[in-house]
């Protein structure tokens, strides 16, 4: 079984592309995702006792991708 991760820490900022988008707006988005991925986190995940961050990772994931950023790669980080 292939585990599609290989880490498991939160995703920041420092996890995405900003494109075109100023820093500021970038930094506003990323704050906004992490807040909405925290309530998440709370509501559905286990927490901050979850060592994998997976509810927190797939909701901030969704959320900076529909603001329109895109992953960097793995070995970009």
């Amino acid at each position: 079984m292939a585990i599609g991760c290989t880490t498991f820490a939160a995703r920041t900022s420092a996890d995405y592309e900003s494109g075109q988008t100023s820093n500021a707006q970038f930094v506003k988005d990323s704050a906004a995702c992490t807040k909405q991925s925290e309530a998440d986190q709370k509501r559905l995940g286990s927490g901050e006792h979850d060592p994998t961050h997976s509810t927190f990772n797939r909701m901030y994931d969704a959320c900076m991708r529909a603001s329109g950023y895109r992953r960097k790669p793995e070995d970009a980080k």
